[in-house]
């Protein structure tokens, strides 16, 4: 697979997680944090939609530069430093982190190392 294909495949995902996390919102909520009281609650799934909206942002501009050389190295550590902060929050906070959404990051990081580790055209 070339870069074009990647950055179009990872950008239709991240899109669609943003929509995902707009949606559901409410039930991830209540499943992280299920013993959190109601003002907590409809604080959390107001700050919720940032992170939404940023998938979505990231999804447009992955998007867009799928044909651009020399841009993989700056989404694979991105996605590094998002894949660290996952993990500390399943295995260090206890916060219920869906197995397939871990599995997809990691997956989006090994994409963007190996589109990294491709012969750049200029």
């Amino acid at each position: 697979m070339n870069q074009k294909n990647i950055f179009t495949i990872i950008g239709a995902i991240l899109i669609l997680q943003g929509i995902a996390f707009l949606l559901m919102e409410d039930k991830m909520m209540t499943q992280a944090f299920p013993e959190i009281a109601d003002p907590g609650h409809l604080a959390l799934t107001q700050l919720f939609q940032l992170p939404a909206a940023l998938f979505i942002l990231v999804g447009l501009i992955t998007y867009a530069n799928r044909t651009t050389p020399n841009v993989a190295w700056a989404f694979a550590i991105g996605f590094g430093v998002v894949l660290c902060i996952t993990l500390k929050h399943l295995l260090m906070d206890n916060i219920h982190v869906p197995i397939p959404a871990v599995v997809l990051q990691v997956l989006m990081v090994l994409a963007f190392a190996y589109t990294w580790s491709l012969p750049k055209k200029v």
